[in-house]
């Protein structure tokens, strides 16, 4: 199995560091895994979280319990998916023990995906990133989560419907949500056509 995220075009075999971790003990395939997810989930639990420090104390927490579970760590199926539920878990823990919140937020949304052409389109650029995360960012809390998880972290919605513990139907029906709030509020930046 070759795992990757979003703009990132280094894939690594997880399966085979894996076995390596679980079995061998390598200490160089646990650092490699560890870099690999590093960025995209730490990113994932400061949105539940709201702070870089304890986003980054939760995923080493959760990759230290990978570690601990010795040859059994050789048997989850899908680790992308188990590192996203269990970084989930350990941030709504998080946030009950230190704040007993119980809520969900996510902050913003990257869009580097957008290259910087000509001043006009620069500023049309920067006014569509500043409105899509306005946009993003007045969505419930779930929708946040789902849209997040679904366009940045390339998630099926069977998974993102694990990782949240709701059905699909319902992943569904926050993405629906989410699509029709944002082309709302985005229209006018839609229809641009610079020609």
């Amino acid at each position: 199995m070759l795992m990757g995220f979003g703009s990132n075009k280094k894939y690594i075999d997880t399966v085979h560091l894996q076995y390596n971790v679980a079995v061998l003990r390598d200490e160089k395939s646990y650092k490699e895994l560890f870099l690999h997810f590093h960025n995209p989930l730490t990113r994932f639990a400061a949105t539940i979280v709201k702070s870089a420090e304890a986003a980054e104390e939760i995923y080493s927490d959760v990759f230290l319990r990978l570690w601990d579970l010795g040859t059994a760590f050789r048997n989850i199926e899908n680790l992308r998916l188990y590192l996203y539920t269990s970084i989930k878990n350990a941030s709504l823990n998080y946030l009950a023990k230190y704040y007993k919140v119980q809520t969900v937020d996510i902050d913003s949304v990257n869009l580097d995906f957008l290259q910087q052409p000509d001043p006009e389109e620069s500023l049309l650029i920067s006014e569509f990133q500043r409105m899509s995360s306005l946009a993003i960012n007045t969505l419930p809390a779930k929708c946040q989560m789902v849209y997040k998880l679904i366009r940045e972290d390339g998630f099926s919605y069977k998974e993102v419907a694990e990782i949240m513990n709701i059905s699909v139907n319902t992943v569904e029906g926050h993405m629906t949500t989410a699509l029709k709030k944002i082309s709302s509020s985005l229209r006018v930046y839609l229809r641009y056509d610079k020609n």
